[in-house]
């Protein structure tokens, strides 16, 4: 059974029984702008329509390099929530430190990012964009190159295109990423670069790994500013990936000792770093339809990502007791139910949640989020009460089974109907599902073990394995990639010791092809100061 329901996070408001959940005509603060690969939630249309629209142009420039087609329909288009300050982000994740200007987060409900805006919509490297667009880099390899890479290249490559300047008549990558190249400057600012090569940032003490993250993005511009070494690129990680030790493999592959790459660096770091230029080649205007959200918003929005998340079971009751207050203000607001049912069908009173969901689906029967959510709580009363869970979760296969018919890519949805079907004996078409939803959200770990486990009860070892990989290598550890891990190990030892030093930049399973980053963007290089 998956996990997940219990660990959400969740806040709820209690409502009298049976009310119809029909929107408000107050005016609400938050709107939602969509694009072509985003949704953007912000309160003013300015900054919305901004964000979405330089977004969409750093896809653009990420789809154009590496050679997907302009019209590629995304599986999943990524959630950004623009939030004010600290405070807003704490509301989402309260485990939000001072300093943290975004946060990219993933869940089986769903994917999405929180970044930190003083009210301006435009992004700016000096305002905490940075962040961001290096982990859109991430989220786009995971989206459409699966396979397992070192950490090094991983976050080296992120640091690499974050530093785009998308003008209006060019497209700059390959720029000075001047934090870093700064921090090379100071005494002390190098590790061993066989620390780099074979190594995780988390086995990193921590003030070494900003200087991990810098050496990463100067050996990623080494190698990519150069056609010669990003031909050998793709050797050098198929050594990794076979098993060699990755220090040993860079010398086998490049020729270099640690020592005599640290001084190639330095060296190629003393002298004007190349940039290349892409001339513009259509509208930099793309598509985008702004709506205000309902009044519920205002008070729930953030909230209701958050039990996307899990709330822990200390912050439960004054999660519930806090929801319970603000979906009590707008009784007919179907945004504040929906949260407020999610809450209660999770931690509170699931009749009184239920209650709410049914009368939801009662004024609309294709509600997709009521009906997933109404399954996510049979699942619930099935997995706490052994002597109706068959009849349960037969409920809550039916409801999934709907939600499915209006929308066949939610990975939600997919994920709770094999659930519902748990008593049964694993198949082939029930693990066909959760590869399915691995492949529309590549970046949930959870998905992937849930695939692996049922990919190894039908006997797919080799798909298995191919599921599991990019999550055992993830260079950040934490519990899911420790279980993928062992799950993998099982099915082929030899594949888990490789994974050492590999980090994952993978998201549809239909492909193990590498990223083809472009070593030059164009015969315009321009060349970059170091700042050094």
């Amino acid at each position: 059974m998956g996990g997940y329901r219990g660990g959400r996070r969740i806040a709820s408001a209690l409502v009298a029984a049976g009310v119809l959940m029909a929107g408000s005509s107050a005016r609400a603060e938050w709107l939602r702008a969509e694009s072509d690969h985003f949704v953007v939630y912000g309160r003013s249309e300015k900054s919305v329509r901004e964000y979405a629209t330089q977004l969409e142009d750093f896809d653009s420039l990420l789809r154009r390099l590496h050679g997907r087609p302009k019209d590629e329909v995304t599986p999943r288009k990524l959630p950004v929530y623009l939030v004010s300050g600290l405070g807003q982000l704490k509301r989402v994740l309260p485990d939000a430190r001072e300093g943290m200007a975004g946060v990219y987060l993933s869940s089986v409900p769903e994917v999405f990012v929180v970044a930190i805006r003083d009210g301006a919509g435009e992004m700016d490297q000096n305002k905490g964009d940075d962040t961001v667009l290096h982990e859109y880099v991430h989220h786009f390899m995971l989206q459409y190159y699966p396979s397992a890479y070192p950490a090094w290249l991983v976050e080296g490559y992120a640091e690499y295109y974050m530093t785009a300047d998308l003008a209006k008549t060019r497209m700059v990558v390959g720029g000075v990423n001047r934090g870093r190249a700064y921090s090379l400057t100071e005494p002390g600012g190098w590790i061993p670069m066989q620390d780099v090569l074979g190594k995780r940032p988390g086995a990193l003490k921590e003030r070494e790994v900003y200087a991990y993250y810098a050496q990463a993005w100067l050996l990623t511009h080494y190698i990519l500013s150069d056609p010669e070494r990003h031909k050998l690129l793709a050797p050098y990680l198929d050594a990794v990936r076979g098993g060699d030790d990755p220090v040993k493999a860079w010398k086998k592959i490049y020729g270099d000792e640690p020592d005599e790459l640290r001084r190639k660096l330095r060296v190629y770091m003393s002298k004007p770093i190349p940039a290349g230029a892409l001339p513009r080649t259509g509208a930099t205007e793309p598509t985008i339809t702004v709506t205000r959200l309902t009044p519920g918003a205002d008070d729930l929005l953030l909230e209701g990502q958050r039990l996307k998340l899990g709330v822990s079971k200390d912050d439960r009751a004054e999660t519930l007791a806090d929801i319970r207050a603000a979906a009590a203000k707008r009784p007919t607001d179907r945004f504040s139910q929906l949260v407020l049912a999610r809450a209660e069908t999770t931690f509170g009173d699931r009749k009184a949640g239920e209650t709410i969901l049914n009368a939801l689906l009662a004024a609309n029967p294709k509600d997709e989020e009521a009906l997933v959510a109404l399954g996510e709580s049979r699942l619930g009363a099935g997995e706490e009460g052994p002597a109706q869970r068959e009849a349960d979760f037969a409920q809550a296969g039916k409801l999934f089974a709907r939600a499915f018919k209006i929308n066949p890519d939610n990975p939600e949805t997919l994920h709770g109907y094999v659930e519902a079907h748990s008593l049964e004996p694993m198949t082939d078409a029930l693990a066909d599902i959760r590869v399915r939803a691995v492949v529309l959200a590549p970046q949930v770990g959870h998905l992937r073990l849930d695939a692996a486990r049922a990919l190894i009860e039908v006997k797919d070892t080799a798909m298995a394995k191919v599921v599991l990989t990019p999550l055992a290598s993830n260079p950040h550890g934490g519990g899911e990639v420790e279980a993928a891990q062992a799950m993998l190990k099982t099915i082929d030892p030899k594949a888990a010791d490789s994974d050492k030093a590999l980090a994952p930049t993978e998201a549809s399973e239909t492909t193990g092809a590498a990223p083809k980053p472009a070593a030059k963007t164009s015969a315009e290089g321009d060349k970059a100061a170091s700042g050094s």
